[in-house]
């Protein structure tokens, strides 16, 4: 894909960079972060060579180069379970009219907007129709799911709401956005972190209540693993962590209570992922020319019949594609 036509976008509460970290795997640009924890803004800045801006109320949006797509984890704990649930009442709540006031001055083609799956229900739905309301004022058509981390290959019961707005797109796009069946599978714990777990899904990863009872009702770290016929009590280690939030070849560089907050704050990059390859199909754009980032070197290989290659390539899953593309490009250079 050419840099005219890369497609690109804006992380706003990045976090560990869930987003950045599937996106740029599918070849899209990010042209601005911003978070207010300073651990988070050294972390992104360390896995993915960004500078991160801190408060998101001192950013002026009319100085960041246009981009299609705007993410926002707006901060979750105003709808939480866990939090105090005031929503908009409170300080983290009104947040999301600063991602408003991003959207009417830079009106990107796509919102992305993830949130915890409480949202639905807090004070009775308002804070979740007044969200809708705003990003259908600003003429986007709105489409949500509520997605499960065991439902696509990473056995953790970890649930995020996904809002996703979108303009100029037809009524039959919006309605299939989520249909996500080709992206389901299932695996148990054990199997995916190759050792045996009395429990078959993992507990959601949270900020606090690392090392509580392990039979105890705020328990998520502890589990019962058989070796050699024993049972044994077992903790997750941050390495843990971030395989069952789908991170690979990511490092940190804070002390362990920051890093298990970000862990226990960021999005699994499951969902991130499947949200950009659905993307993808709304932009009418390959999944090998999105990830071809400067497809013109593999243009040397003259003798490959192109149109077959692509249609071959499309069929691929995630996993597959990203070898086949880092051979390509080693055997291209």
């Amino acid at each position: 894909m050419t840099e005219q036509r890369r497609v690109k976008y804006v992380d706003l509460f990045c976090g560990m960079g869930s987003f950045h970290y599937s996106f740029q795997k599918l070849g899209f640009k990010c042209v601005f972060a911003c978070d207010s924890c300073e651990a988070v803004r050294n972390t992104y800045k360390y896995n993915y060579g960004l500078e991160v801006a801190g408060n998101i109320c001192d950013v002026d949006p009319d100085k960041i180069e246009p981009y299609d797509i705007l993410t926002a984890g707006v901060p979750c704990q105003p709808f939480s379970k866990c939090g105090f649930k005031k929503g908009f009442r409170e300080g983290r709540g009104t947040m999301f009219s600063q991602v408003m006031r991003f959207v009417k001055i830079n009106k990107p083609k796509i919102i992305v907007l993830e949130n915890v799956d409480h949202l639905l229900k807090h004070e009775n739905r308002h804070s979740f129709y007044q969200i809708i309301r705003d990003m259908e004022i600003e003429g986007y058509k709105v489409t949500y799911k509520v997605l499960k981390c065991s439902d696509y290959g990473i056995p953790q019961s970890r649930k995020r709401l996904f809002m996703v707005g979108m303009k100029d797109v037809k009524k039959e796009e919006m309605n299939t956005f989520f249909q996500l069946q080709e992206y389901e599978k299932k695996t148990t714990l054990s199997e995916f972190m190759g050792e045996t777990f009395e429990k078959e899904t993992a507990y959601t990863i949270r900020c606090g209540g690392r090392h509580s009872p392990i039979d105890g009702k705020h328990n998520w770290d502890g589990y019962w693993k058989i070796t050699n016929g024993v049972i044994e009590e077992y903790r997750l280690t941050v390495r843990d962590c971030l395989k069952l939030q789908g991170y690979e070849n990511y490092e940190f560089l804070e002390n362990q209570t920051d890093n298990f907050k970000m862990l226990g704050n960021t999005i699994p990059t499951i969902f991130t992922k499947i949200i950009g390859m659905q993307i993808l199909k709304v932009l009418n754009i390959s999944i090998i020319d999105a990830v071809s980032e400067g497809g013109e070197r593999i243009e040397k290989l003259k003798k490959v019949n192109w149109r077959l290659l692509r249609d071959k390539l499309n069929k691929l899953d995630y996993k597959e594609l990203m070898e086949i593309r880092d051979k390509v490009f080693s055997r291209s250079e």
